[in-house]
């Protein structure tokens, strides 16, 4: 029973170390069922359990730095390539995410249930405040301009039902890439 129970204390301690270790990003909103926490929401107020951080340099549609050093991969969506694998719309997407997030832009930053993706890049949500005062999701307001594509890889589900309605809506509506590709 002694060990059990040192095996319990072991585990806790690994969960919080490794928390740490990815910048605080790991923390879930109000404790809920992974892909429904309570009280998010894609637009409007911050989710609870979001953490502050400055957005470093935009490297394309989906993938940006952090002051902080973390490298970023926008959860949720997938942008066209750009440079040497160049596809349509992808310097598009590029630059939109870039007007949205430019350099030394406070944005909160929300993981989902995996922190990393496979090639050690922090999978987030990122809302910003888009000029007029008002927060956005940014990885939603990418699909809703048709400048990239839902893809929700579980067990990362969260805003998955409204992350693939903006895409249809974006997709039926011609915009961004939809209409240019």
């Amino acid at each position: 029973m002694r060990n059990r129970g040192l095996v319990v204390v072991l585990v806790l301690v690994a969960v919080i170390v490794a928390g740490l270790a990815f910048g605080g990003y790991l923390v879930r909103p109000g404790g809920a069922e992974p892909g429904v926490p309570e009280g998010a929401a894609p637009e409007g107020a911050v989710p609870e359990g979001a953490t502050a951080a400055t957005v470093e340099y935009v490297h394309d549609g989906d993938t940006l730095f952090l002051t902080d050093g973390t490298k970023v991969r926008l959860l949720g969506i997938d942008t066209p390539e750009v440079g040497e694998h160049r596809e349509c719309y992808g310097d598009e997407a590029r630059e939109l995410l870039r007007d949205l997030l430019p350099e030394g832009t406070h944005v909160q930053v929300l993981a989902d249930v995996q922190p990393l993706d496979q090639y050690g890049r922090s999978l987030l949500f990122i809302y910003a405040e888009d000029g007029t005062g008002d927060t956005v999701l940014v990885n939603l307001e990418l699909i809703e301009r048709g400048a990239a594509e839902a893809v929700v890889l579980p067990p990362n589900v969260l805003f998955a039902d409204e992350l693939e309605a903006a895409e249809d809506r974006a997709q039926a509506a011609g915009l961004g890439m939809w209409g240019a590709c």
